[in-house]
């Protein structure tokens, strides 16, 4: 099997074109005529996972974030995407990567939907479009529990101990209805507000959690990978049962 070959694959399980426009998505390092000699499944292209695939003759890596690149003028005055930091290893060692990204969030039985799969939620809705039809987002109704109850049920569901929530959230006693967004969603906070009790991503700033005050929503903020990885251990055992290979899924569990 050729890169060319495992991009079909890949692409039929999550189609690169439902990703936001201007996202890193599809073949980022290597060539399509590339042989694929063992594929690893990664949340992020850091050290731990080039000494990984090195240490075991790997030399496909498929990752859900984008590998580190910088917008540079080319000799031209044509505005081109630099492979910077550790990308520059990965393709020293011939390395192909493949990034799925927000394709991954916004596509049917994506990220967002396993979210929505884990909380049991009911009538639920896409916000944060990519475009007409598919979103990053998903807001819908859970079964009514008290709110200390479901931060313990976030933290059992997405093994994570790192939750933060806003000044607001105290006053909640119980929580119907749910918006989730895999990564980081805030951007996006202004779609649901007075439409959700809760919103659950990750990475919030400051200012959103005052503005979700001021408007009298709830925010949950966990670890930005923690809203990903139930996403991404379903697309690896698709991707392995679709090529019938054993294939692993590999993140930093720092991150976590």
């Amino acid at each position: 099997m050729n890169v060319a070959e495992l991009i079909n694959t890949v692409n039929n399980i999550t189609p690169f074109g439902l990703a936001f426009e201007d996202d890193k998505v599809g073949l980022l390092i290597g060539s399509m005529e590339n042989d694929v000699s063992g594929i690893l499944v990664v949340h992020d292209i850091e050290q731990s996972v080039l000494e990984h695939v090195v240490s075991n003759n790997l030399n496909t890596v498929i990752s859900y974030h984008p590998v580190p690149m910088k917008e540079s003028i080319n000799e031209t005055g044509e505005y081109v995407d630099e492979l910077i930091g550790i990308s520059l290893e990965f393709k020293k060692k011939n390395i192909n990567v493949i990034t799925l990204h927000t394709a991954q969030d916004v596509k049917i039985n994506g990220n967002a939907d396993e979210l929505v799969e884990l909380f049991n939620m009911n009538d639920v809705k896409v916000f944060a479009n990519s475009n007409e039809e598919y979103g990053a987002g998903r807001i819908g109704y859970i079964e009514t529990i008290a709110a200390d109850k479901f931060l313990e049920l976030v933290e059992k569901k997405l093994n994570t101990k790192i939750i933060r929530t806003n000044a607001y959230f105290q006053k909640i006693k119980e929580i119907t209805k749910l918006a989730i967004l895999p990564g980081s969603g805030t951007q996006f906070m202004d779609e649901i507000i007075n439409e959700a009790d809760v919103f659950l991503t990750g990475d919030i700033s400051h200012r959103y959690f005052l503005l979700a005050d001021d408007n009298k929503l709830g925010l949950i903020q966990i670890n930005h990978i923690s809203t990903e990885i139930p996403g991404m251990r379903t697309f690896k055992n698709k991707i392995a049962n679709e090529l019938n290979i054993k294939v692993e899924y590999f993140y930093n569990k720092n991150y976590e």
